[in-house]
């Protein structure tokens, strides 16, 4: 199996979890949980595990402590950090990446290959285009609260 460029789709943040198709995202939820492990909450946003891949690097640099199949909390320090780590990716891919660059940050469970039939255009388009959504997410939603909770997979 293999990604084509119609599931650049899956790089399309979802707001409202009611929204999502099946349960394969990340959420982030920027204000504490209001119980340990709640998930689908109003407020978060939520990227499907293919797009996030793309972003993996940049959360495991944020805080090496990072678990992809866990719930996780960014405080203000680490939010900062990400942010940056965020901003520097992305200043990449706006400059019209090569594959290697596109495919600096990512981490799965799968193979890159996977990605093989898209080109690298289009493919930069869209994480570039869920990045900065992410970002914006990011920066504006934490500012109050100071912090941001990762739930992955």
């Amino acid at each position: 199996m293999g990604y084509t460029e119609d599931d650049l789709v899956l790089f399309e943040p979802v707001f409202d979890a009611s929204q999502r198709q099946g349960t394969a995202y990340f959420e982030f939820h920027p204000a504490e949980l209001p119980e340990p492990n709640a998930f689908w909450l109003p407020g978060s946003l939520l990227l499907r595990d293919a797009a996030f891949d793309f972003f993996a690097e940049c959360f495991y640099r944020t805080r090496e402590s990072f678990d992809y199949f866990s719930v996780v909390r960014l405080g203000s320090r680490d939010i900062k950090r990400l942010i940056d780590e965020l901003t520097i990716y992305l200043t990449v891919l706006r400059a019209g990446p090569t594959r290697e660059q596109l495919f600096s940050n990512y981490v799965s469970i799968v193979s890159a290959d996977i990605w093989s039939a898209v080109p690298t255009q289009p493919l930069a388009d869209a994480v570039l285009n869920a990045g900065r959504i992410l970002r914006w997410f990011v920066r504006s939603e934490t500012k109050e609260t100071a912090c941001l909770w990762v739930v992955g997979m």
